[in-house]
């Protein structure tokens, strides 16, 4: 409290100061607080307390304008990294009312978002169908194959190297659509559930035009 007392005389003595000694500069000056924490003001800011906060006053000894305190690099980090995440955050929404805008162009209806979701699955089922039914050739084929170098090595003798090779690429080509089979298993899950979610949106998106 008594601090406070001796920077509020300080104060007035120094506004008493200026129109005193100084008529024609005290219609404005300005006023700052020192690195004790006492006001002081003056024509002139000096350097040392040029960053901190400044306030303008009138010949009343008015605030008319303020200067703010110079930020910190600190203060300077923080205002960036939130002025970055605005930026995402605004790119998102962006992106979803993009997304937002097509899904209600593209569908009428629920329906209409089941029966595309059910079409690309079919289309992906059919090729899935075709690749095990190669396989079931590859494999009667491969089960000729290995007889017939089973019978040779039952001679005595060593199946032909083309044999061999015959073998080993008919396996090959099981394995591989084995894995593709494994591939398109797993698209179907991913537009299934894309698809739900376009489906919990849409009808999102519709119930607030209802209740608009």
């Amino acid at each position: 409290m008594k601090k406070n007392n001796i920077s509020k005389k300080v104060f007035i003595l120094a506004v008493l100061s200026l129109s005193i000694s100084q008529p024609s500069l005290a219609a404005k000056f300005k006023c700052w607080t020192n690195n004790e924490g006492v006001k002081e003001c003056g024509t002139y800011v000096p350097a040392e307390f040029s960053q901190k906060r400044v306030e303008t006053r009138g010949e009343s000894g008015r605030v008319i304008e303020v200067e703010a305190r110079a930020k910190t690099q600190t203060e300077i980090d923080e205002i960036k990294r939130l002025d970055e995440l605005k930026k995402i955050e605004d790119a998102k929404i962006a992106e979803q009312k993009k997304k937002d805008e097509i899904l209600l162009k593209t569908f009428t209806g629920e329906r209409d978002i089941n029966l595309l979701r059910d079409s690309k699955i079919n289309v992906i089922e059919g090729i899935i169908t075709v690749t095990n039914s190669n396989n079931n050739a590859l494999n009667k084929k491969l089960a000729k194959l290995q007889k017939k170098a089973a019978n040779i090595e039952r001679r005595g003798k060593k199946p032909p190297a083309r044999l061999l090779e015959d073998i080993k690429e008919i396996e090959n080509r099981i394995n591989k659509n084995k894995k593709s089979i494994v591939v398109k298993r797993k698209e179907q899950e991913l537009i299934k559930t894309k698809f739900a979610e376009d489906l919990q949106r849409f009808q999102t998106l519709k119930n607030k035009k209802k209740k608009k």
